[in-house]
């Protein structure tokens, strides 16, 4: 299993583990009975960080194509005027 690569993982993870355990005890010291409405990380940084990089992957794999059709499109445009363009020697 690889390590993880971001430095400040762990200082998030600690903080975010510790923010759970005060929510945790905040709820059991109001009322000894548990929560009836569980804790849902919908909007967690790990979701926000997965769903930056999926969406840098896809402007990437947005941009090299792009890149290779300008390039196509410059290839035939070269052809076409080697063929019928300034590029076309004169028969004398």
């Amino acid at each position: 299993m690889a390590g993880v690569r971001d430095p400040a993982f762990w200082r998030r993870f600690s903080m975010a583990v510790h923010l759970d355990e005060e929510k945790g005890t905040m709820s059991d010291s109001r009322s000894s009975a548990p929560s009836a409405k569980a804790l849902t990380h919908t909007d967690s940084w790990l979701e926000r960080t997965r769903k930056k990089q999926r969406r840098t992957r896809i402007l990437g794999w947005v941009i090299a194509l792009g890149f290779v059709i300008l390039i196509a499109v410059v290839v035939m445009l070269l052809l076409w005027l080697a063929k019928v363009g300034p590029f076309k020697q004169k028969p004398s």
